[in-house]
Protein backbone atom coordinates (compact mmCIF):
# COMPACT_ATOMS: atom_id res chain seq x y z
CA UNK A 1 0.00 0.00 0.00
CA UNK A 2 2.90 2.76 0.50
CA UNK A 3 4.64 1.42 -2.47
CA UNK A 4 1.49 2.31 -4.16
CA UNK A 5 0.76 5.79 -2.64
CA UNK A 6 4.94 6.72 -3.25
CA UNK A 7 4.73 6.10 -7.11
CA UNK A 8 1.09 7.46 -6.94
CA UNK A 9 2.51 10.36 -5.30
CA UNK A 10 5.56 10.85 -7.47
CA UNK A 11 3.55 10.61 -10.24
CA UNK A 12 1.23 13.56 -9.64
CA UNK A 13 4.53 15.75 -8.44
CA UNK A 14 5.72 15.12 -11.77
CA UNK A 15 2.27 16.10 -13.28
CA UNK A 16 2.03 18.93 -11.49
CA UNK A 17 5.43 20.51 -12.73
CA UNK A 18 4.92 19.85 -16.04
CA UNK A 19 1.39 21.51 -16.16
CA UNK A 20 3.23 24.49 -14.17
CA UNK A 21 5.94 24.75 -16.73
CA UNK A 22 8.87 24.25 -14.23
CA UNK A 23 10.60 21.82 -16.61
CA UNK A 24 13.59 22.85 -18.70
CA UNK A 25 11.87 24.75 -21.88
CA UNK A 26 13.15 24.83 -25.13
CA UNK A 27 15.36 27.05 -26.62
CA UNK A 28 17.04 28.24 -30.10
CA UNK A 29 20.85 27.47 -30.66
CA UNK A 30 22.02 31.13 -31.33
CA UNK A 31 23.97 31.40 -34.46
CA UNK A 32 27.71 32.29 -32.78
CA UNK A 33 30.02 31.38 -35.74
CA UNK A 34 32.49 33.89 -36.36
CA UNK A 35 32.15 35.82 -32.98
CA UNK A 36 35.14 36.25 -30.72
CA UNK A 37 34.99 33.14 -28.17
CA UNK A 38 34.16 35.48 -25.11
CA UNK A 39 31.66 36.86 -26.88
CA UNK A 40 30.05 33.40 -28.15
CA UNK A 41 30.04 32.31 -24.87
CA UNK A 42 27.99 35.27 -23.52
CA UNK A 43 25.31 35.31 -26.41
CA UNK A 44 25.15 31.24 -25.38
CA UNK A 45 24.38 32.30 -21.81
CA UNK A 46 21.79 34.97 -22.27
CA UNK A 47 19.59 31.50 -24.26
CA UNK A 48 20.06 29.48 -21.40
CA UNK A 49 23.09 27.54 -22.66
CA UNK A 50 26.87 26.66 -21.98
CA UNK A 51 29.08 27.19 -24.32
CA UNK A 52 32.01 24.43 -24.39
CA UNK A 53 34.88 24.75 -25.85
CA UNK A 54 35.71 20.57 -27.47
CA UNK A 55 38.26 21.15 -30.51
CA UNK A 56 40.36 24.11 -32.12
CA UNK A 57 41.25 23.73 -36.16
CA UNK A 58 42.99 25.79 -38.97
CA UNK A 59 40.69 27.70 -41.10
CA UNK A 60 41.40 29.86 -43.83
CA UNK A 61 37.45 31.57 -43.21
CA UNK A 62 37.18 32.05 -40.17
CA UNK A 63 39.56 34.36 -37.50
CA UNK A 64 42.05 33.24 -35.22
CA UNK A 65 40.29 32.81 -31.89
CA UNK A 66 36.43 32.77 -33.70
CA UNK A 67 33.81 29.91 -33.40
CA UNK A 68 34.74 27.87 -36.38
CA UNK A 69 31.27 25.82 -35.78
CA UNK A 70 28.84 24.82 -33.23
CA UNK A 71 27.41 21.56 -32.19
CA UNK A 72 24.15 21.51 -32.25
CA UNK A 73 24.32 24.23 -34.85
CA UNK A 74 22.66 27.40 -34.98
CA UNK A 75 18.64 27.44 -35.69
CA UNK A 76 18.19 24.09 -33.97
CA UNK A 77 16.32 23.23 -30.54
CA UNK A 78 17.28 22.10 -27.62
CA UNK A 79 16.71 22.44 -23.92
CA UNK A 80 18.05 25.28 -21.40
CA UNK A 81 20.95 24.49 -19.69
CA UNK A 82 22.20 21.83 -21.99
CA UNK A 83 25.91 22.13 -23.41
CA UNK A 84 27.01 23.47 -27.13
CA UNK A 85 30.17 22.54 -28.26
CA UNK A 86 32.25 24.60 -30.06
CA UNK A 87 35.18 24.44 -32.38
CA UNK A 88 37.14 27.69 -32.70
CA UNK A 89 39.60 28.70 -35.21
CA UNK A 90 43.63 28.89 -35.07
CA UNK A 91 43.73 30.58 -38.34
CA UNK A 92 45.09 30.29 -41.41
CA UNK A 93 48.02 27.27 -41.06
CA UNK A 94 50.22 28.83 -43.83
CA UNK A 95 50.71 32.44 -44.21
CA UNK A 96 51.77 35.13 -46.87
CA UNK A 97 55.21 36.79 -46.11
CA UNK A 98 53.79 40.38 -46.16
CA UNK A 99 55.57 43.25 -48.31
CA UNK A 100 58.48 44.57 -46.14
CA UNK A 101 60.93 46.78 -48.12
CA UNK A 102 60.44 50.62 -48.18
CA UNK A 103 58.30 50.78 -44.80
CA UNK A 104 59.58 51.67 -41.34
CA UNK A 105 60.30 49.60 -38.62
CA UNK A 106 57.94 49.98 -36.96
CA UNK A 107 55.55 49.37 -39.66
CA UNK A 108 57.76 46.07 -40.24
CA UNK A 109 56.86 44.97 -36.92
CA UNK A 110 53.44 45.42 -37.14
CA UNK A 111 52.49 43.22 -40.50
CA UNK A 112 55.12 40.54 -39.33
CA UNK A 113 52.82 40.28 -36.43
CA UNK A 114 49.88 41.10 -38.25
CA UNK A 115 50.74 38.32 -40.97
CA UNK A 116 51.20 35.50 -37.63
CA UNK A 117 55.21 35.66 -37.97
CA UNK A 118 57.71 36.50 -36.06
CA UNK A 119 60.21 38.82 -36.17
CA UNK A 120 63.89 37.06 -37.04
CA UNK A 121 67.25 38.45 -37.42
CA UNK A 122 68.44 42.07 -37.89
CA UNK A 123 71.44 43.72 -39.94
CA UNK A 124 72.08 47.14 -40.84
CA UNK A 125 74.31 48.43 -43.55
CA UNK A 126 74.98 52.18 -44.82
CA UNK A 127 72.11 53.21 -47.31
CA UNK A 128 71.01 56.79 -48.80
CA UNK A 129 67.83 55.65 -47.32
CA UNK A 130 66.66 56.89 -44.19
CA UNK A 131 67.77 55.16 -41.28
CA UNK A 132 65.89 51.99 -39.67
CA UNK A 133 63.85 51.67 -43.33
CA UNK A 134 63.68 47.74 -44.54
CA UNK A 135 66.38 47.18 -47.60
CA UNK A 136 65.71 43.79 -47.98
CA UNK A 137 63.74 40.57 -46.40
CA UNK A 138 63.71 36.58 -46.30
CA UNK A 139 61.60 35.16 -46.93
CA UNK A 140 60.66 37.56 -49.92
CA UNK A 141 56.96 39.12 -50.08
CA UNK A 142 54.20 36.86 -51.44
CA UNK A 143 56.46 33.75 -50.36
CA UNK A 144 54.07 31.19 -48.46
CA UNK A 145 55.17 29.91 -45.12
CA UNK A 146 54.33 28.27 -41.87
CA UNK A 147 52.61 30.21 -39.27
CA UNK A 148 55.37 31.82 -36.70
CA UNK A 149 57.89 31.52 -39.54
CA UNK A 150 61.12 34.05 -39.13
CA UNK A 151 61.24 37.15 -41.18
CA UNK A 152 64.81 38.27 -41.42
CA UNK A 153 65.44 41.92 -42.40
CA UNK A 154 68.06 44.31 -43.69
CA UNK A 155 67.98 47.73 -42.24
CA UNK A 156 69.22 51.22 -43.08
CA UNK A 157 71.56 52.96 -40.68
CA UNK A 158 71.76 55.85 -42.74
CA UNK A 159 74.60 57.06 -45.40
CA UNK A 160 77.33 57.01 -42.93
CA UNK A 161 76.85 53.64 -40.82
CA UNK A 162 79.77 51.52 -39.69
CA UNK A 163 82.19 54.67 -40.67
CA UNK A 164 84.35 56.63 -38.90
CA UNK A 165 87.29 58.38 -39.58
CA UNK A 166 91.04 57.49 -38.65
CA UNK A 167 93.69 59.98 -37.07
CA UNK A 168 95.04 60.88 -40.76
CA UNK A 169 91.95 61.92 -41.98
CA UNK A 170 90.46 58.18 -43.69
CA UNK A 171 87.32 56.82 -44.12
CA UNK A 172 87.19 53.58 -42.54
CA UNK A 173 84.21 51.10 -43.09
CA UNK A 174 83.42 48.83 -40.54
CA UNK A 175 81.97 45.59 -41.98
CA UNK A 176 81.21 41.72 -40.97
CA UNK A 177 82.21 38.78 -43.42
CA UNK A 178 80.71 35.16 -42.88
CA UNK A 179 81.60 32.04 -44.06
CA UNK A 180 80.82 28.48 -44.23
CA UNK A 181 84.14 26.47 -44.42
CA UNK A 182 83.92 23.89 -46.89
CA UNK A 183 84.70 20.02 -47.22
CA UNK A 184 88.79 19.40 -47.55
CA UNK A 185 90.97 18.78 -44.42
CA UNK A 186 90.08 18.21 -41.14
CA UNK A 187 91.22 21.07 -39.75
CA UNK A 188 91.59 24.56 -41.87
CA UNK A 189 92.77 27.79 -40.82
CA UNK A 190 90.83 30.31 -42.01
CA UNK A 191 92.14 34.27 -42.38
CA UNK A 192 90.56 37.63 -42.84
CA UNK A 193 92.60 40.31 -44.07
CA UNK A 194 92.68 43.97 -45.53
CA UNK A 195 94.78 45.13 -47.75
CA UNK A 196 95.07 49.17 -48.53
CA UNK A 197 95.23 50.75 -51.63
CA UNK A 198 97.92 53.30 -50.87
CA UNK A 199 100.51 50.77 -49.65
CA UNK A 200 100.27 50.40 -45.73
CA UNK A 201 100.66 47.20 -44.24
CA UNK A 202 98.02 45.00 -44.71
CA UNK A 203 96.07 43.65 -41.32
CA UNK A 204 95.04 40.71 -40.24
CA UNK A 205 91.75 40.57 -38.25
CA UNK A 206 91.00 36.84 -38.15
CA UNK A 207 93.26 33.92 -38.29
CA UNK A 208 91.95 30.73 -36.44
CA UNK A 209 91.81 26.55 -37.49
CA UNK A 210 87.91 25.29 -38.20
CA UNK A 211 86.57 21.91 -39.02
CA UNK A 212 84.36 21.46 -42.38
CA UNK A 213 81.02 22.73 -41.99
CA UNK A 214 81.73 25.71 -39.02
CA UNK A 215 80.64 28.79 -39.62
CA UNK A 216 82.83 31.72 -39.20
CA UNK A 217 81.69 35.23 -38.89
CA UNK A 218 84.69 37.89 -38.83
CA UNK A 219 84.16 42.27 -37.70
CA UNK A 220 87.10 43.93 -39.92
CA UNK A 221 87.24 47.77 -40.96
CA UNK A 222 89.00 49.32 -43.68
CA UNK A 223 89.75 52.28 -45.71
CA UNK A 224 87.85 52.89 -48.89
CA UNK A 225 89.76 51.25 -51.45
CA UNK A 226 91.33 48.65 -49.77
CA UNK A 227 90.62 45.10 -50.55
CA UNK A 228 89.38 42.18 -48.28
CA UNK A 229 91.22 38.88 -48.72
CA UNK A 230 89.48 35.75 -47.28
CA UNK A 231 92.03 32.26 -47.60
CA UNK A 232 91.43 28.86 -46.61
CA UNK A 233 94.77 26.85 -45.89
CA UNK A 234 96.37 29.51 -48.24
CA UNK A 235 93.74 29.41 -51.22
CA UNK A 236 92.37 32.76 -51.75
CA UNK A 237 88.61 32.25 -51.81
CA UNK A 238 87.92 35.83 -52.09
CA UNK A 239 89.71 39.50 -52.96
CA UNK A 240 87.20 42.10 -52.94
CA UNK A 241 87.29 45.25 -52.82
CA UNK A 242 85.91 48.08 -50.77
Amino acid sequence: MLFSVAIFVGVVSLVILVSLGRGPREVTVPNVVELPLEQAKQMMTENGLELVVVHEMHSTETAEGSIAETRPAAGKVTRQGRRVEAVVSLGPKNVKVPELVGHSFETAQQRITGANLQLGGIVRKADSTPRDYVLAQSPAAGKVVGRSHAVDLVLSGGPEYGRAKSDSGQTLVFRTVELIVPRGQPLQRVVVKVVPDDGDTEKTFYSRVHRPGDEVKADFYAPRGGRLQVSIDDDRVLNKEL
